[in-house]
């Protein structure tokens, strides 16, 4: 019965007691309004809530002003930090721009170089190669003129063997009979023929001493003391001595030239080879040294780059904080600002209609809820 009769009185004043019900229905109006009904209940004078609630209002400024300040100090303070990390930042960015112009210059020339090395050894290649061409033709041509010399010297040394039997008459050969001394004559020439056969150039001798032979096996039948046959072979051998004098000095001079061009060329080569290998020297010595540096200016950028990126990292980082606590500022003070504006509500409210929200504090606490829970029901009856 109670609770009808209540429900009926709310229902007939919820308009008057909308805007109270309203600070009811927000978490610190309750709180608010539980105070006032907490010193209604103890009797103290009502003056002494708005005076409450005057100084609760002038608190919450004072805790805005504070915070204003505090916020200010801090942000200002983020502005500066930010500046000097963005300045730090800059600084270090100017300084990679610097090392990598740097770079930007060095490897180019390194570049160069190298392609001026690969462009020496080439040519030291070539260099090498002409030389290796002329040792070799040099060596091939001193074999082939020892290999003359000795054929010269061969027929020489036949020549003169066969000069002297005319000429000496040693008592072993005069003791031989006519025949068988033209026969070793004839021999000796042909065995001489044989071997020239095997000559590598003068094989032209081989023709010349079977001529020989042959002239002293047309002679057998002649006296051998008193033949004409042998001083025609004596003639003959004196005019071949001198035939190949001429040919071994023709040979010797022309030896002789080759050695000096040789000489000449290989001189060429050489100091080329040696002007190559001082300039691959300075070339591969330049490289290393870029190459130092080429190094020196990668670990320095590498290193700036990670001292720019954990700057910008703390710049950022610094600026999330900024941004959050001004975030949390602006939600604080927005929440602050509604429950001053809430405050001054409740004082108008209370101040211009003091009786009503008396009467409202009154029933609320009738209703049987400290808060003033139920009292909402009843201002919306929901339950019988």
């Amino acid at each position: 019965m109670k609770i009808l009769v209540l429900c009926l009185i709310a229902l007939a004043i919820a308009d008057k007691f909308d805007q109270f019900r309203a600070f009811d229905e927000d978490e610190f109006g309750r709180t608010l309004i539980d105070t006032l009904q907490m010193q209604m209940s103890t009797g103290e004078p009502i003056a002494r809530f708005i005076e409450i609630m005057r100084n609760l209002e002038t608190s919450i400024e004072n805790e805005q002003k504070e915070d204003d300040k505090a916020n200010n100090e801090y942000q200002n303070q983020c502005t500066e930090d930010i500046k000097i990390l963005q300045q730090e930042s800059a600084n270090l960015e100017r300084r990679t721009v610097e090392i990598q112009s740097i770079l930007d210059e060095l490897e180019p020339l390194r570049s160069y170089k190298q392609g001026q090395a690969d462009a020496k050894n080439a040519w030291k290649v070539e260099t090498e190669k002409k030389l290796a061409d002329l040792v070799k033709k040099r060596e091939t041509e001193k074999a082939e003129f020892d290999k003359k010399v000795e054929e010269h010297d061969y027929a020489t040394f036949v020549i003169e063997t066969v000069r002297r039997m005319f000429s000496d008459k040693s008592q072993s050969f005069l003791q031989l009979n006519n025949e068988s001394q033209w026969q070793k004559v004839r021999d000796y020439f042909i065995n001489a023929s044989e071997q020239a056969k095997k000559f590598e150039i003068k094989k032209s001798y081989s023709k010349m001493f079977n001529v020989l032979a042959e002239i002293a096996s047309a002679a057998q039948s002649e006296d051998f003391q008193n033949s004409p046959t042998v001083n025609r072979i004596v003639n003959l051998c004196d005019l071949m001595l001198k035939q190949i004098e001429d040919s071994k000095a023709l040979e010797t001079k022309a030896e002789q030239k080759r050695l000096n061009m040789f000489v000449l060329e290989k001189g060429n080569f050489d100091k080329d080879l040696t002007s190559l290998n001082n300039a691959l020297a300075q070339l591969t010595a330049a490289i290393l040294g870029l190459d130092n540096r080429i190094q020196d200016q990668k670990r320095d950028l590498a290193d700036y780059n990670a001292r720019l990126a954990a700057k910008n990292k703390q710049s950022e980082d610094r600026g999330g904080e900024c941004r959050e606590k001004a975030y949390n500022y602006q939600l604080t003070r927005e929440k602050r600002e509604q429950k001053r504006q809430l405050v001054s509500q409740i004082i108008g409210a209370f101040s211009a209609n003091q009786r009503d929200f008396a009467e409202y504090v009154k029933l609320r606490g009738q209703a049987g809820d400290f808060r003033g829970k139920n009292f909402q029901i009843l201002g919306n009856p929901t339950e019988d």
